[in-house]
């Protein structure tokens, strides 16, 4: 999960940057609507790849395993805070906040559900490969 994180991250920061800025100018460091969609991007494309990975290396239930990866992270992520000694979710202390957060869980969910049936649908795929070039 965190590598498709750091994957989506690196394609939204390092592969898009030069045509955000190119289309958006050179304003996008003082801004925060581009950012924020830049990392809603970067986390669909993460949860999407998470997603897939996680239902085609499921042993059973593939499409809940994968779409169970943002859940996951969500659940998570509030238990390590809680574990240093901060809040679930510090510095979402505003409306706004709350409503990105929810945002990116949405965001998340539903792209961790269409990896996962990519990743199911893979998996079949390689299945029926591999049965067909076994000798009977």
């Amino acid at each position: 999960m965190l590598v498709a994180l750091a994957i989506g991250l690196l394609v939204a920061f390092g592969i898009f940057a030069p045509v955000f800025t190119r289309f958006f100018g050179m304003e996008i460091a003082t801004s925060t609507g581009v950012p924020t969609a830049m990392l809603v991007f970067a986390a669909a494309f993460s949860f999407y790849f998470g997603g897939m990975a996680a239902s085609y290396r499921a042993p059973a239930r593939r499409r809940l395993h994968g779409t169970l990866v943002a859940p996951a992270a969500f659940v998570v992520s509030p238990a390590i805070n809680l574990a240093a000694g901060q809040g679930m979710f510090p510095g979402v202390d505003s409306a706004v906040g709350v409503l990105l957060a929810a945002t990116f869980f949405a965001v998340s969910l539903a792209t961790a559900y269409v990896g996962s049936r990519r990743g199911e649908a893979l998996y079949a795929y390689n299945q029926r490969m591999a049965r067909r070039r076994t000798p009977r």
